[in-house]
């Protein structure tokens, strides 16, 4: 156990897990002082990372959580009020917690002496709830006990929707944390239900003094399975056991029972046991790549049996894209992620942006179980930030204002995903003082960025927008949270660059709206392929409306730009040929007098694309342009590789427009 380099990754990521766990906890108890299970939810939590900490040698680490437990411990017990002072030092204690994880082992970079001292004495001062609350024990309190050596909650509930489970949980031979995942299990567990028993002590389990096998005895309400998956989220359990004990049968009746059920099938103990196993994001990228070159090769094959005509090749070549669009979607859906793995982060955010604003705000979030790619997901995390520190900043108002209004004091930001085709919408919404379209343009003009009479030609609608423009701030004053004019423009410009888009939609002294489109993946996805000149390009499937042919002689101008009229809509055309550089003739392989148009939506606006000829649909690879050499491309969201070899250009929509 003295070379401990093998577990510092493992550790990072569990420590990251419990101290979010902490933080929620923290949230949520800070709404609801009076509900004792949150601050048993962060007790576990913290004590398993005190665990962690010693285990790996991280003194500084367990010392601080130690202390935390320490006052936790007593506004469990009751013996002290939860205040908003004794909140703050623990926000302070959790926030230097996680800046201790990300370095564990520089013990001289923090000084955490005075923060020890704080927590300390908030810790060991006399006890201020009001002694009438003794003679008012609760209902249940005959049938609870505490055992405080071993920091478990023993409590046999009597209703009739209750389960008693007897869990033996075993351990790879390999296991050097035994404690730690021991643990994590039981915290596990016990967010479930109640652990009635332990086999060994918990004092035993966490000295490590067993094998590689423990038993729980557990009462919940929840199923069987529900029990296994929780264990099985745990690394280095090799095997987990759950058997139902029924109170009114003895012991050899159940094992008769269990005898007889298993011969024919149906024990009612037999749970499939089911094994998870860590993965590196680096590999999953690997196997995405190799399944991207395996797509090259079939769409190579299938071309050359179609030129060919290989008819022997077509039902090989069948199974062949079967099983690579199975493939395919097997490692696509192995790198979604669900999305609360990013919205977890913004409650904390929120609450400290408003108290420091003297606001009251309220974060709802909902559908965090949507799932998004994990490349998609991590690029998306910034510009959410953005959007809720303009919420904080500049939609909702000051609890006095609000109430001048006639609103509740207390503002409400709503963050909502979900799932549309193959897309995630992520709507973000408050009900804050909404934009006021006459303020926008007057900003815009003073910033110099349009002229006074540019401005006075915009609806209330394209005002709104203006606050997408680079530079673009209402605020005089620079603060650390907005008045810089950096803000929707990267919004914009990152959700462009993921193929997605961004609609926003105020209405003064209501409130604001902004909606997020995002594609579910941005490795893999359907384009329609064109011929502009000689060059190939694709346009992706999700921004193409529709591809119509029309006459020369239908285009018209107005103020200096072609239009033509399709369907009762001006359509707005743009000739691909002229922004590209190429001598295309515009018609392809169609007649001189005709024009092919590919219609295309981005930002809720439709514009003709003129290509020289439609190719079809295909099914293609996105590869990122490098930074380094190619920052100052535009137009072009990557390029891909055809199945003849030859690479094409994957067209920007949102930045062509």
């Amino acid at each position: 156990m003295d070379d401990m380099s093998e577990y510092k990754e493992l550790y990072a990521e569990e420590s990251s897990e419990h101290l979010q766990s902490m933080n929620d906890a923290l949230l949520s108890l800070e709404n609801e002082p009076e509900n004792s299970e949150h601050i048993n939810v962060m007790f576990r939590a913290a004590h398993t990372l005190k665990g962690m900490s010693a285990t790996m040698g991280y003194t500084n680490i367990a010392e601080l959580t130690h202390a935390m437990e320490n006052l936790m411990d007593r506004v469990r017990s009751n013996e002290i009020k939860l205040d908003n002072n004794t909140i703050d030092i623990l926000f302070e204690g959790l926030d230097t917690l996680e800046k201790m994880a990300e370095e564990p082992e520089d013990h001289s970079k923090f000084d955490i002496t005075s923060l020890l001292e704080s927590l300390s004495s908030k810790a060991n001062q006399e006890s201020n709830i009001e002694s009438s609350t003794e003679n008012q024990p609760d209902a249940n309190q005959e049938c609870q006990e505490t055992n405080e050596e071993n920091d478990i909650n023993i409590q046999i509930v009597q209703d009739g929707g209750t389960s008693t489970f007897k869990i033996t949980i075993t351990l790879h031979e390999s296991c050097i944390l035994k404690s730690a995942r021991s643990a994590v299990a039981m915290r596990n567990i016990s967010e479930l239900g109640t652990i009635i028993e332990t086999e060994p002590s918990v004092e035993d389990i966490e000295n490590e003094k067993f094998d590689f096998e423990f038993k729980l005895v557990v009462s919940t309400k929840e199923e069987a399975n529900k029990l296994e998956e929780a264990v099985n989220k745990v690394s280095e359990v090799k095997k987990v056991e759950v058997k139902p004990l029924v109170t009114d049968l003895s012991e050899t009746q159940q094992q008769d029972d269990n005898k007889n059920n298993s011969k024919s099938g149906n024990t009612r103990a037999a749970v499939k046991n089911v094994q998870s196993v860590r993965v590196g994001i680096e590999r999953l990228d690997s196997l995405m790549n190799l399944v991207e070159e395996l797509v090259i090769c079939k769409i190579r094959l299938l071309q050359l049996a179609n030129k060919h005509k290989f008819e022997v090749l077509d039902d090989v070549l069948t199974g062949l894209n079967r099983v690579s669009n199975d493939l395919q979607e097997e490692v696509m859906s192995v790198r979604l992620v669900p999305i609360e793995t990013i919205f977890n982060r913004f409650p904390r955010m929120v609450r400290d942006l408003a108290k420091k604003e003297d606001k009251e705000i309220n974060l709802v979030l909902e559908g965090g179980d949507i799932e998004l790619d994990r490349t998609v997901l991590d690029e998306v995390g910034d510009p959410l930030v953005h959007i809720l520190r303009n919420c904080v900043d500049h939609g909702i108002e000051t609890m006095d204002a609000r109430k001048q209004k006639g609103k509740n004091p207390k503002g409400v930001i709503k963050l909502t995903a979900m799932r549309e085709k193959n897309h995630v919408v992520i709507i973000i919404k408050d009900d804050g003082k909404g934009m006021d379209p006459d303020k926008l343009k007057e900003s815009v003009v003073k910033k110099n960025l349009i002229t006074e009479e540019e401005a006075s030609k915009l609806t209330d609608t394209e005002a709104v927008n203006l606050c997408f423009m680079a530079g673009f701030s209402t605020n005089d004053k620079i603060t650390d949270v907005s008045g810089r004019g950096v803000g929707l423009d990267v919004v914009k410009t990152k959700i462009g660059s993921l193929g997605g888009s961004v609609e926003l939609n105020s209405v003064f002294g209501e409130g604001t709206e902004i909606t997020l489109t995002l594609p579910l993946t941005i490795a893999i996805t359907q384009s329609l392929m064109v011929k502009v000149s000689e060059e190939t390009y694709a346009i992706p499937i999700t921004n193409v409306v529709r591809d119509m042919v029309v006459k020369k002689e239908h285009i018209k101008t107005i103020k200096g730009e072609e239009v033509v009229l399709a369907r009762g809509e001006v359509l707005p055309i743009v000739k691909l040929n002229t922004i590209f550089g190429n001598n295309g003739n515009g018609n392809g392989n169609t007649p001189e007098d005709d024009i092919i148009v590919v219609i295309v939506e981005a930002n809720g606006s439709h514009v003709g694309l003129v290509v020289d000829q439609l190719i079809g649909q295909q099914e293609v690879i996105i590869k990122n342009f490098d930074n380094r050499f190619l920052k100052q491309v535009k137009g072009f969201a990557g390029a891909t590789i055809l199945g003849d070899g030859n690479v094409a250009l994957i067209i920007d929509v949102g930045t062509i427009l």
